[in-house]
């Protein structure tokens, strides 16, 4: 019996380091391509560079985290540092594949959160880079639900019921957003976060889409003052919201359990 413990606790431990290495790869394409496309550069097309020099990076320089121990930070051709978010990129993909894992355990239902955790890392370096959410990565993360759903053998009336709940916090969002646009006479809030958050609720219920929605906005004010973020230009809240997401997708059950049990 322990020698079978002992196998399952090995067999669990190489899968996580499995998906570690997986996310963290995916975060650096991710963010790879966002990059590019933001500076008006074909996403999938060419080698991977240097952003300062142009020079091409090896195998040895493209080694997930470890690469980047290695050379210390710095790009090994001209010495300049590797910019944050490429730091960022494959810790933030490791942390949510991982996390997935552990959260949902090795069944079919993982492939659903690990599509999902991919498309928030789009979105996320999207924004970041560009202030934009794309609109092709709403419609995928749409896509993906629905396809789990009809796959899972969910119940889609039950399923149309919640997500027609949960709207109901975006929309009152959107009409606080629209009031307060008309009093100070400009935008407060993206056009793209409110979207996001329309397609969260196939997700999510509509307790789940507050804590996101306060988790986003209390990550988001932190930066803000820890860094100056925000005092002249616009603040990107896409990957503020997504991280907000992936801790109530992984800790919002009993979050909201403790929460609940207070009244």
């Amino acid at each position: 019996m322990l020698l079978y413990e002992n196998i399952v606790l090995l067999v669990s431990g190489l899968c996580l380091f499995w998906l570690a290495v997986l996310g963290a790869s995916l975060g650096s394409f991710v963010d790879c391509a966002a990059s590019r496309w933001a500076f008006g550069q074909d996403p999938f097309v060419g080698r991977s560079h240097c952003a300062v020099c142009g020079h091409t990076l090896g195998v040895r320089d493209l080694i997930p985290l470890l690469s980047y121990l290695f050379h210390r930070g710095r790009c090994r051709f001209c010495g300049e540092r590797i910019p944050v978010d490429l730091v960022v990129a494959e810790p933030a993909g490791a942390v949510c594949f991982v996390a997935l894992g552990l959260c949902f355990g090795f069944q079919l239902e993982l492939a659903q959160w690990l599509v999902f955790a991919v498309l928030l890392l789009c979105i996320s370096f999207a924004d970041w880079h560009k202030r934009i959410i794309p609109d092709w990565t709403l419609v995928a993360l749409s896509v993906n639900r629905i396809i789990w759903v009809l796959v899972l053998d969910r119940e889609l009336r039950r399923f149309m019921l919640d997500t027609l709940a949960a709207w109901s916090v975006p929309a009152a969002l959107l009409v606080l957003v629209l009031l307060a646009e008309w009093v100070v006479g400009r935008d407060v809030m993206g056009g793209g976060d409110l979207k996001l958050l329309f397609v969260l609720a196939l997700y999510l219920s509509w307790a789940q889409l507050l804590l996101t929605l306060l988790t986003g906005c209390l990550i988001g004010l932190v930066w803000a003052a820890a860094t100056g973020g925000g005092r002249k230009d616009a603040v990107a809240f896409g990957p503020f919201l997504a991280v907000g997401t992936m801790v109530t997708v992984c800790l919002g059950g009993p979050l909201l359990e403790w929460y609940f049990r207070l009244f």
